[in-house]
């Protein structure tokens, strides 16, 4: 049995299992994908203090996963499907086995949303820029959003596609004034506000146009379309341990079931970003040791 086994190696989990480890405790990481969750597919990380100019997703989760190497804490990937509380601790099925551990921190994270209309068949949209950069060089873009994250991706995308229409439902980019002044300076990037997806039209497998209700985005060459419309939490394995709201945990780091604890973008929060997802796995680390 494992003093604490850490559920999810984004950084929240990363960081727990680090702080955790350091005071001696018997960790295990359980990882279903790759070490830095949704972070690791991102075409720049920024704004968090201690990185590089020009540092990527792929590198600070290489970054990561050095970090878990060096400090000797075990990782399994495998997929949690299910926590069970007992009298010694807890049980965590995974699409491989069990493991049994005194207490348990779940740092799950977030996956994105999908666009929420009927795609014709064989057609799929995609999310990350990053590493498709052959797939989109010289034609027309639609990327829907318009956070922060949709605006990083779309400077990313505006570097090698022909044109980049982003699209926000709201009345205004809810980026920050950083993106939003290199959006406004880009000569290739064009926001269409207070309107949204409504149906994409496919021929022979290409998107040729991306109708907005009123408006249409048409390129017979062929349009990529990407989705960065927010996140739902990975919450389906914790929902008989807390109360769930809209996706998200409305809990403190410390579950009302003993020895269990929650971390990272999860949790109901009003900031979603790297360093509060390492404040979390630093505080429910420390409190698991107690």
């Amino acid at each position: 049995m494992k003093d604490i086994i850490i559920i999810g190696a984004g950084p929240a989990g990363v960081s727990a299992a680090l702080y955790a480890k350091a005071r001696g405790k018997d960790v295990l990481l359980l990882e279903k994908d790759k070490i830095g969750g949704l972070i690791a597919n991102v075409s720049k990380v920024s704004h968090f203090a201690g990185v590089g100019d020009g540092e990527t997703g792929p590198t600070f989760a290489d970054r990561l996963a050095d970090q878990v190497k060096y400090s000797d804490i075990p990782v399994l990937f495998e997929e949690a499907t299910g926590i069970e509380k007992t009298a010694e601790g807890f049980t965590v099925q995974t699409n491989q086995g069990s493991h049994t551990a005194k207490k348990v921190i779940a740092a799950t994270g977030n996956s994105l949303k999908e666009l929420p209309i009927d795609l014709p068949a064989g057609f799929a949209t995609k999310h990350w820029p990053l590493g498709q950069e052959e797939s989109y060089a010289g034609k027309t873009v639609v990327i829907n959003g318009g956070s922060d994250g949709a605006s990083k991706e779309a400077l990313y995308l505006a570097q090698k596609a022909k044109a980049v229409h982003m699209v926000q439902n709201q009345d205004k980019l809810l980026c920050i004034d950083e993106f939003k002044q290199q959006i406004e300076a880009a000569d290739n990037i064009v926001v269409h506000t207070g309107c949204e997806v409504q149906d994409i039209k496919v021929e022979d497998g290409v998107c040729r146009a991306v109708n907005l209700g009123g408006e249409e985005i048409t390129d017979e060459d062929g349009i990529e379309v990407y989705v960065q419309i927010g996140q739902n939490g990975n919450t389906d394995l914790l929902a008989p341990f807390a109360k769930v709201e809209g996706n998200f945990l409305a809990e403190d780091l410390a579950a009302q079931t003993e020895g269990l604890f929650f971390a990272g973008d999860i949790r109901v929060k009003t900031v979603r970003q790297i360093a509060t997802a390492v404040a979390d796995g630093c505080l429910a680390g420390i409190m698991a040791c107690k």
